[in-house]
C-alpha cells in the first residue's frame, strides 16, 4: 500500500535565456482544498509505538487476557502522542482520543476478523492538534505483531483535502494527504494527487508503485504550465482548510514526443539542466532538491542544480511541451479499463531523457505489452516465471482486480496438438 514514489534541477535564466517558448510568472491562483473522507485507503504510514506494561490511570475491566498497552507515537510532539490498549483476543483497541490517560471515557473499536492478521480497525477518526484548533481525520489503524522490533502500526489515511484547480484550460482535482508520521499541517512529507476533475470519483491504485499520487513537491508542472505551491492550514469559513497558492513559473520548454502506446499517465523528474550548469542556487534548495529525490526514490550521484521540479503528463498527446533539462521518469498505460504500471524488481525502475529547447525528446515506452514467459532449468525441473512486457521490453504489472495469467503446452504431432499440462502464473 502504501505509500508510495520524484527529483531535481534546475533550468531558468542560464538556458535559453528570452526563448520565445518561456513563460512568464505573472499570475497567482488561490485555492481552499476541502477535507474530503474517502472510501478507500490511500498511503500508509508507520507509527512506532512504545510498549509499557504499568495498566493506565483507568482501565475497561479486561479479565485476565494478554493485552497490549503502549503509546502510538504520532509526530515528534506529546501533544499528538495517543495511548492506547490493544486487547488481539477480542480483536478490541481502546484509544486515548482525549489523551487524558483514562481509557474508559473515549471510544473502543472493533475489527472485522479477531483472528486476521494484522487486525485492521477503521476507519476511525482521530483528532490531531494543530495552531489553529483540532483536526480529526479517518484513518485505518493496523497494530502490528508487538514481536516485531521496532514495535509499529499501519496507519492508512482514507481522507484528503482537495479543490477544483483550472490549468490549461482543463478543471483538475489537486489533493493533499498528510504525513501523520510527521506534523499535520505541514506539507513536507505529503503526498500530492494531481489528476482531471472527471476523474475524482475513481478509486485511487494504494500499490507503493502507483503513479496516482506522489511525495509534494514545491513545484510541478501540469496541465501545460509551471507553478510554485504554497501550501498551509488557515480558517476560512468557520472551519480549518488548506490554502494552496499556485503562481506560475517562468520555464523554457522543449518537445517531448512519446512513441508507445496506450500511455495513460507519465511521472517525470527533474534531476538536473539541459545546458550549462546553474550558478547561485542556495544550499537550501539543494539540500531540499535532494530530499524530494531521495522521497522518490532516485539517487543522485551530482548535487542539486536549482529547484527541483515534478512533471505531470495525464493522458499525454504524442507530441508535448515540457521544461527542458535532464529527467528521470515513469509512466502507466491503460486500455479500456485495464490498466498496469512498472514493476519495479529491483529498486526503481526509471527511464531517462534529456529535454532541450532545440531537440526533441523521446518516450518509446509504453504499449503494447506483450505477454511472455522466461523459463530456466533447474535440475530435472523447468521454472517458468510470467512476465507482462512493454515495447521497449520493460516490465508492467495489472492494476486492480484481475485473473491469473493461463498457461499450456503442447506437443507437436500429425494428428494435433496434444496438450501435456496446462496451469496458472500467480502475480507477485
Amino acid at each position: 500500500m502504501l505509500v508510495g514514489v520524484l527529483w531535481l534541477g534546475g533550468i531558468g535564466s542560464a538556458i535559453a535565456a528570452g526563448a520565445s517558448s518561456a513563460a512568464s510568472a505573472t499570475s497567482t491562483q488561490t485555492v481552499y482544498l476541502e477535507y474530503r473522507e474517502l472510501a478507500y485507503g490511500v498511503g500508509n504510514w508507520t507509527i512506532p509505538i512504545t510498549l509499557q506494561s504499568a495498566p493506565f490511570k483507568k482501565e475497561p475491566l479486561l479479565g485476565q487476557r494478554k493485552v497490549f498497552r503502549g503509546t502510538l507515537k504520532f509526530g515528534d510532539s506529546t501533544e499528538d502522542f495517543l495511548p492506547f490498549i490493544w486487547d488481539r483476543a477480542e480483536g478490541k483497541l481502546y484509544l486515548d482520543l482525549n489523551r487524558n490517560r483514562d481509557l474508559t471515557d473515549d471510544g473502543v473499536f472493533g475489527c472485522a476478523g479477531a483472528h486476521n492478521s494484522p487486525q485492521s480497525f477503521g476507519p476511525l477518526r482521530l483528532p490531531f492538534k494543530t495552531p489553529l484548533g483540532t483536526v480529526s481525520v479517518a484513518v485505518d489503524l493496523l497494530p502490528l505483531d508487538p514481536s516485531l522490533s521496532p514495535a509499529a502500526a499501519a496507519v492508512i489515511p482514507h481522507y484528503c483535502w482537495e479543490a477544483k484547480v483550472t490549468q490549461g484550460g482543463q478543471e483538475w482535482q489537486l489533493a493533499l494527504v498528510d504525513d501523520l508520521s510527521g506534523k499535520l499541517g505541514s506539507t513536507k512529507s505529503a503526498s500530492l494527487i494531481i489528476r482531471p476533475w472527471a476523474d475524482r470519483a475513481q478509486a485511487l491504485d494504494p500499490e507503493y508503485d502507483s503513479l496516482d499520487f506522489v511525495p509534494f513537491s514545491p513545484n510541478v508542472f501540469f496541465g501545460q504550465r509551471a507553478c510554485h505551491l504554497d501550501c498551509a492550514l488557515a480558517q476560512r469559513e468557520g472551519g480549518i482548510k488548506y490554502r494552496l497558492d499556485l503562481t506560475e513559473r517562468a520555464e523554457t520548454l522543449g518537445e517531448l514526443r512519446i512513441t508507445g502506446q496506450y500511455v495513460h499517465r507519465v511521472v517525470l523528474a527533474r534531476t538536473g539542466p539541459a545546458g550549462a550548469p546553474l550558478g547561485g542556487n542556495s544550499a537550501r534548495e539543494a539540500a531540499e532538491a535532494g530530499a524530494l529525490a531521495s522521497r522518490y526514490g532516485l539517487r543522485l550521484s551530482t548535487p542539486a542544480q536549482g529547484p527541483f521540479l515534478a512533471v505531470i503528463l495525464d493522458s499525454p498527446a504524442p507530441v508535448v511541451k515540457v521544461p527542458a533539462g535532464s529527467y528521470q521518469y515513469q509512466l502507466s498505460v491503460k486500455a479500456g479499463q485495464a490498466e498496469a504500471r512498472p514493476l519495479r524488481l529491483y529498486g526503481p525502475n526509471w527511464g531517462s531523457l534529456i529535454v532541450n529547447p532545440t531537440n526533441p525528446a523521446t518516450i518509446a515506452s509504453g504499449g503494447p505489452l506483450t505477454n511472455s514467459v522466461a523459463i530456466e532449468r533447474h535440475g530435472q525441473s523447468l521454472a517458468m516465471n510470467y512476465r507482462l512486457l512493454g515495447a521497449q521490453g520493460e516490465p508492467y504489472l495489472l492494476q486492480g482486480p484481475r485473473k491469473e495469467p493461463q498457461f499450456a503446452i503442447y506437443r507437436p504431432g500429425k494428428s494435433g496438438d496434444k496438450k501435456l499440462v496446462s496451469g496458472a502464473f500467480q502475480f507477485g
